[in-house]
């Protein structure tokens, strides 16, 4: 969550345990980060063509 009360979703091609952590990193300090429940496949993290280890906000349309 922003410091103005704003949602937005992150992708980290990472393991679950390392992925809050990833995004803690890349986002400003004091800003929050949590799990959703789903998990991308095979075929959406593909598309995604996101590198191992890469954090980025997902644009949604």
């Amino acid at each position: 969550m922003t410091d103005g009360g704003e949602h937005q979703i992150w992708l980290a091609a990472t393991g679950r345990g390392e992925a809050v952590g990833r995004v803690l990193e890349a986002v400003p300090e004091g800003w929050s980060a949590c799990l959703v429940e789903r998990e991308l496949g095979g075929y959406e993290a593909a598309a995604l063509n996101l590198m191992p280890g890469e954090v980025r906000q997902h644009q949604r349309s």
